[in-house]
């Protein structure tokens, strides 16, 4: 197993194929064959961090883990802003050929995904999902739901500049978050997240925190006409119970479910526990563009 690689995934998975960047593309992973399953991972990781999720190869999916500009496979490739991420992610389906596409974003990833919905309605998708994300990281009159519940420009502003000045020492203490309250992972997991965590570009990961915090996706939601779906990690560190609640209340019609034991990243804490969850909320979300 690559040291990248966060979580073993069921041994009867396929492993990820593995694709570089090219100049018009991200690099990406994939395993399996059937329905496209892209997985969007979050800031300062990679697309490995969903290889619990390759299990779901077994389950009909081809599933798909891009690395967005100045992460991992993509490190070296420009664009550091939510837009631009999403840009590569629509010319990823694009050349793949995609069709009936389900989009999962985790944390940064969910803006990204929100990205896709708001800017690239051509794109032939089926359903869009956040994995314990807000719509507005930044707090404000009428949205007290941001991260940690009180972040502003301000906070945005400075962390980026901490990014800049130090990554690797700033590093640790950014993937601590990772996990849910009062736990700590394994060694292993420690160093495969740290392994991810050197394989990003700083003056990127700066530039991505700003912009991060400039969005607000919640008009998006709100006039969602695809299938939308929330996970969230029961205990996370970032962003409290109320900012599921509030999330999924823009649409109220939206899929929902949260995994018990789990923090930021359920995926990786309870892997087998968020892939029931995510393919009940698949199938919810089939049924609804039915209806």
């Amino acid at each position: 197993m690559d040291a990248s690689d966060p979580l073993p995934a069921s041994p009867a998975a396929p492993p990820f194929e593995v694709h570089p960047a090219c100049d018009a593309l991200p690099g990406w992973r994939e395993a399996g064959q059937g329905r496209p399953l892209l997985l969007l991972h979050g800031w300062s990781v990679n697309g490995a961090a969903f290889d619990g999720q390759r299990a779901l190869a077994l389950a009909g999916f081809r599933v798909i883990a891009p690395d967005h500009a100045g992460h991992g496979l993509s490190r070296h490739r420009a664009g550091a802003t939510v837009a631009a991420l999403a840009r590569d992610v629509a010319a990823l389906i694009g050349h793949l050929g995609l069709a009936d596409v389900v989009v999962a974003g985790w944390s940064m990833g969910a803006l990204v995904a929100w990205a896709l919905l708001r800017d690239q309605p051509q794109l032939p998708l089926a359903a869009i999902g956040s994995i314990d994300m807000t719509p507005r990281m930044a707090t404000g009159p009428g949205w007290p739901h941001g991260l940690h519940g009180h972040y502003d420009m301000a906070h945005a502003r400075q962390m980026a500049g901490r990014v800049r000045a130090d990554w690797p020492r700033l590093a640790p203490s950014v993937a601590s978050g990772l996990w849910a309250a009062g736990t700590c992972p394994d060694a292993a997991a420690t160093q495969r997240i740290a392994h991810m965590a050197q394989q990003c570009d700083a003056a990127a990961l700066a530039s991505l925190w700003e912009d991060m915090a400039r969005q607000d996706f919640r008009d998006t939601l709100r006039g969602a006409r695809l299938p939308l779906f929330h996970l969230y990690g029961e205990a996370s560190r970032l962003y409290a119970p109320s900012v599921g609640i509030a999330t999924h209340d823009l649409q109220p019609a939206a899929g929902f479910s949260v995994v018990a034991g789990s923090g930021h990243s359920p995926h990786m804490e309870q892997a087998q526990a968020f892939n029931a969850a995510l393919l009940a909320l698949v199938r919810n979300a089939d049924q609804a563009s039915m209806r």
